[in-house]
């Protein structure tokens, strides 16, 4: 399946990438601000994206430029808990001359269209180090709004806050952002 959007299509996650997600891994500033797990070899790609294909709970796609077909960065629904129709929402654009141009807008809005409308979940959720200004940014034009704050200890002891932001199905329905994406097989 590829979901398309109007800057972004978003497709299976193939070997072919597995370079370019090693790479974004070994990234500091890509990784200022990133939670999650992402391979940090060649040899561990094969599993990781196997671990992902494996899991009901998880739906993981590669983020391509429209324009000229480049991988710019992925995205995925994890912890999806179908019964109560929750997921979160991890997102990185990896090429950096992409930052600041729409993409991950433009990625989040396809990806929220298709757990709406498609998996028919209620609720889209994510957690955003409040320092993180672009990634706040992109999350509240695609609709999300902030829920709640926690603090988390950084690896220099540093207490770090972290914004919790969700966005409900029915808000998004009603929202101007509100896109339905395409889907080819």
């Amino acid at each position: 399946m590829i979901i398309y959007g109007e800057k972004v299509q978003l497709r299976a996650i193939t070997p072919k990438d597995f370079p370019r997600l090693v790479a974004w891994s070994a990234d500091a500033e890509v990784n200022r601000y990133l939670e999650g797990d992402y391979p940090l070899s060649l040899a561990e790609c094969e599993a990781w994206l196997q671990k992902a294909a494996s899991s009901r709970h998880t739906q993981r796609f590669a983020v391509v430029s429209r324009h000229d077909g480049e991988l710019i960065g992925d995205i995925e629904l994890d912890h999806i808990t179908w019964r109560s129709g929750d997921a979160e929402l991890r997102i990185r654009i990896g090429e950096r001359s992409r930052w600041d141009q729409g993409y991950g807008t433009d990625a989040v809005t396809a990806l929220l269209s298709h757990a709406f409308l498609s998996m028919h979940l209620s609720r889209v959720y994510l957690r955003v180090y409040s320092a993180n200004h672009r990634a706040i940014r992109c999350y509240e034009k695609a609709g999300f709004k902030k829920e709640g704050r926690i603090s988390r200890p950084a690896e220099d002891g540093q207490l770090r806050e972290v914004y919790l932001m969700r966005i409900l199905k029915k808000e998004y329905m009603r929202g101007k952002n509100r896109k339905t994406a395409k889907y080819s097989a």
